[in-house]
């Protein structure tokens, strides 16, 4: 059955951030496959969108910083615009049901829910209970944070007449916080195939790297809840010498890099990444687009993941699997990663663990690549909109069917 769909992210699109970009594929996927797609987001972003769907910005307010992640002062009046411009395209355009991504969205579907009774899917891509707290500093202000992220936790995916979860994990800590689990879907997020790139000279050259280095990447947006700090001691250890050798560094020990491509580079992480005393080790470059994201991990020998298991699904994985490219990752690169079979998982916070698997990557390419080899193999298996969309489709298609009392 074809439907009449609003998409809606309170987020600035386009952008080449994970989450963005899963949303902008979203509504691409779902226009081609017959539905009549309509996608809100905020104010800001580049001019160009993608086809077959229309887009609904909200008006630009004084203020409006909202291409970084986490709370500011404009957000509650953009939030209020959103809904409602959401309430003017569901009656002019006879939407059927409304999928919203994340808190912010999802209150605005809410809201346009009770004016004018059109169900809400919410697509849940983190838990605010551990994550909100990342964005403030000092014990009472990070404290007052979790506690109402708690709350959200608690009232928000409740109320809205099915979940999509992007992994069990997050699904189980739904339930804990009162989400009927008869309402709940688990489903994982899905990216295009971009095809396994292979470095060049002149891509490595564009990031300031020498054709002979062993470059470790990272790709995505440089906030708290990423756990940066775990990244640059792993790479101090990585670029100085391994714990537990006997030698503290070898003789002709290959350079290493940390290339670090990101949207936007905000002043608390210039700080930290000065404080590290990595020098001429870490490459910072600021991209605009998404091929600049797949030239980064076409330029890199491995990618990384410092992100802590939560409730959060990192995307830019999917991307990292899709290039083929071996990837070490925290606990959070579980939740898709069989540790030794498609990635290598160390234990949270262990930057000795993780220097010590950037260190058996560069000794041995054979395992490189047959780990990239092994992670493209599972992305094209069970992370494509092949094989995402469907699922998302029997979302819609159980909303039919009630789910009882909430």
């Amino acid at each position: 059955m074809k439907r009449n769909i609003a998409l809606v992210a309170a987020c600035p699109f386009p952008s080449p951030q994970g989450s963005q970009v899963f949303v902008g594929q979203m509504a691409e996927r779902l226009a081609a496959a017959g539905h009549r797609v309509h996608l809100l987001t905020y104010g800001q972003g580049d001019d160009t969108t993608g086809r077959g769907y229309s887009h609904h910005r909200t008006p630009r307010v004084p203020g409006d910083d909202s291409r970084r992640s986490g709370p500011n002062l404009a957000k509650p009046l953009l939030d209020g615009l959103l809904a409602a411009r959401l309430i003017g395209v569901v009656r002019r355009h006879g939407i059927d049901v409304i999928h919203a991504h994340n808190y912010e969205a999802a209150v605005a579907g809410l809201v346009a829910r009770a004016v004018t009774g059109v169900p809400v899917v919410y697509h849940s891509h983190n838990l605010m209970g551990d994550e909100l707290e990342t964005y403030f500093h000092g014990g009472i202000p990070r404290r007052l944070a979790s506690a109402l992220g708690r709350l959200l936790d608690r009232t928000i995916p409740r109320s809205a007449d099915r979940t999509i979860a992007l992994c069990e994990w997050s699904a189980a800590q739904l339930v804990k916080c009162g989400t009927p689990a008869r309402s709940i879907s688990v489903i994982p997020p899905a990216v295009h195939d971009d095809g396994g790139d292979q470095a060049s000279a002149v891509d490595r050259a564009a990031f300031g790297l020498a054709e002979d280095d062993f470059v470790v990447g990272y790709c995505g947006n440089l906030d708290a809840y990423q756990n940066l700090p775990l990244l640059l001691e792993a790479m101090r250890l990585f670029a100085s010498g391994m714990p537990g050798r006997q030698s503290a560094r070898e003789p002709a020990q290959q350079p290493v890099r940390l290339l670090i491509a990101t949207h936007s580079v905000p002043r608390s992480f210039a700080a930290i990444a000065e404080a590290s005393a990595l020098g001429d080790v870490l490459k910072i470059h600021v991209i605009r687009s998404h091929d600049e994201t797949r030239r980064a991990m076409a330029a890199s020998d491995i990618l990384t993941l410092p992100r802590r298991l939560g409730s959060g699904y990192p995307v830019k994985l999917l991307n990292y699997m899709s290039a083929a490219r071996a990837t070490v990752s925290a606990g959070c690169g579980s939740k898709i990663l069989r540790s030794g079979v498609d990635g290598i998982v160390v234990a949270d916070d262990d930057a000795a663990a993780m220097a010590r698997a950037f260190d058996r990557c560069r000794r041995d390419p054979g395992e490189r690549r047959a780990l990239g080899d092994a992670a493209r193999r599972t992305f094209l298996e069970r992370l494509t909109w092949d094989s995402v969309l469907p699922q998302i489709e029997a979302v819609y298609e159980g909303l039919r069917e009630p789910v009882g009392p909430r």
